[in-house]
């Protein structure tokens, strides 16, 4: 008789993956994951489990929806009241039209008010922390040169990352990694400014999606966005504001 053991921290390990701790939390967790073989399972399935998600198809709502759903429910209700006018039957309309409406009420909650996933940047920013937390998960290939690098993410991820060599402008690059955001792999390649990194996060632009906000600061760390050959482009750094700003203008010069 198999015995099913589940870790007291799974939920946690699920509402990391979510975007849903702070990086405090975040980081203390990544110690235990790197212990435990229940909850480094589960991570593994998460990542596996959206990795596959992002491949199903997504249609567009319709314009007018909810139009033609308060329209046919209007003239439902309308017509089945002037059809039966008796006591009885007029209260089963009245019960039926209320819960016609509540139904398309919760068809247009579903498809209007589902929940975003978790902020972009807090989910990043959780990333470079659990990778500074746990130093074999910082870099993946240790290089600084781009010609190593770069054929490495080759078959890890869905397209070709941009890597540059930063060292004449003071940022050394250490290496890249692979790292999993919102869902999806994304490339990551971590450079050296003096005493503090820089990790740069890439992923391919998506037509109609959402641009985060060039420049936010969460928990002490600055963060960058810009979008570059079709690629999305993503610096976190505990650098002051105005040298990750420079950091920024030395790669996009490049």
């Amino acid at each position: 008789m198999s015995t099913h053991f589940e870790c007291e921290q799974t939920l946690l390990v699920q509402a990391d993956f979510d975007g849903e701790l702070d990086a405090g939390r975040a980081a203390a967790l990544v110690e235990h994951v790197a212990q435990c073989e229940h909850c480094r399972n589960v991570s593994d399935q998460l990542a596996r489990s959206r990795a596959l998600l992002r491949g199903v198809p997504r249609y567009p709502v319709p314009r007018g929806l909810q139009e033609s759903i308060e329209r046919a429910v209007q003239k439902q209700s309308g017509a089945t009241v002037e059809q039966d006018r008796s006591p009885a039957r007029g209260n089963r309309t009245a019960w039926l039209g209320w819960a016609t409406a509540l139904a398309a009420s919760v068809v247009l909650a579903i498809v209007w008010f589902l929940p975003r996933s978790p902020d972009l940047d807090a989910q990043l920013v959780a990333s470079h922390v659990r990778s500074l937390q746990l130093e074999s998960h910082l870099i993946d290939v240790p290089s600084s040169d781009h010609h190593t690098v770069r054929p490495w993410f080759a078959g890890k991820v869905d397209f070709a990352p941009l890597v540059k060599e930063l060292g004449a402008d003071g940022y050394e690059l250490r290496g890249g990694r692979v790292d999993v955001v919102g869902g999806r792999p994304v490339s990551v390649l971590v450079y050296q400014a003096g005493r503090h990194l820089v990790a740069v996060y890439m992923w391919p632009e998506r037509a109609g999606a959402d641009s985060p906000p060039r420049a936010q600061q969460i928990d002490g760390f600055n963060v960058r966005h810009w979008s570059e050959s079709g690629l999305v482009v993503s610096c976190i750094s505990d650098l002051a504001s105005d040298e990750l700003d420079r950091f920024e203008q030395r790669w996009r010069a490049r």
